[in-house]
C-alpha cells in the first residue's frame, strides 16, 4: 500500500513540475510598446494545406510530434515569422480518439478545441515582436507535452 502511495506522490510531483515548467515558459513573451492582440479569424476548415500554410498535426504524439522532439523541455514546433508577418496556421486533429486544442500566447489566448478528425484555419498579423508559447489549453492524456513556441522578430 505504502509503495503504490509513493509512486502516485512522485506521478503527481512529475506532473507538477511539468505544469511549472510549462507555466514559467508561458512568461516569457514581450510584448511591444501597444500590448494589444492581434484580430484573429478562425474558420472551420479541412487538413489540406494551401501554400504559406503552417501546418499543426495535433495527435498522441503531441504537436508535430513534439513528444519526440522533447516537449515541455524542447518546445516544439518552433515557428519563426516577422513582425508585419501575415500568419496562417492549419490545425488538423489526427487523433481518432479525443479532442486537442490550440492556443498561442498573446495572439490566440482563446484558442480553439478540435474534436476527432477536426481541422481549423487561424490567421492573423504578427503586430507584437517576441517568443510566445504554442499550447493545447483542454485537458488530454498528452496535454502537457502539447507546447511549442511562435517567434516574431523584427525583419
Amino acid at each position: 500500500m505504502r509503495k503504490s502511495r509513493v509512486i502516485a506522490a512522485i506521478a503527481l510531483a512529475i506532473v507538477v513540475i511539468a505544469f511549472a515548467l510549462v507555466t514559467g515558459l508561458l512568461q516569457t513573451s514581450s510584448p511591444g510598446p501597444q500590448g494589444i492582440a492581434p484580430v484573429v479569424a478562425v474558420t472551420k476548415s479541412t487538413c489540406v494545406p494551401s501554400p504559406g500554410d503552417i501546418l499543426i498535426i495535433a495527435d498522441l504524439s503531441g504537436f508535430n510530434n513534439s513528444i519526440a522532439h522533447g516537449a515541455p523541455l524542447n518546445p516544439w514546433p518552433v515557428v519563426r515569422v516577422h513582425l508585419g508577418d501575415f500568419v496562417h496556421f492549419l490545425l488538423c486533429n489526427q487523433d481518432q480518439t479525443q479532442a486537442h486544442a490550440f492556443a498561442i500566447q498573446t495572439y490566440f489566448d482563446t484558442g480553439v478545441a478540435l474534436a476527432p478528425g477536426a481541422a481549423f484555419r487561424i490567421e492573423f498579423q504578427a503586430t507584437i515582436p517576441g517568443t510566445f508559447v504554442i499550447y493545447c489549453n483542454i485537458f488530454c492524456t498528452v496535454h502537457i507535452f502539447m507546447v511549442g513556441r511562435l517567434i516574431v522578430s523584427n525583419p
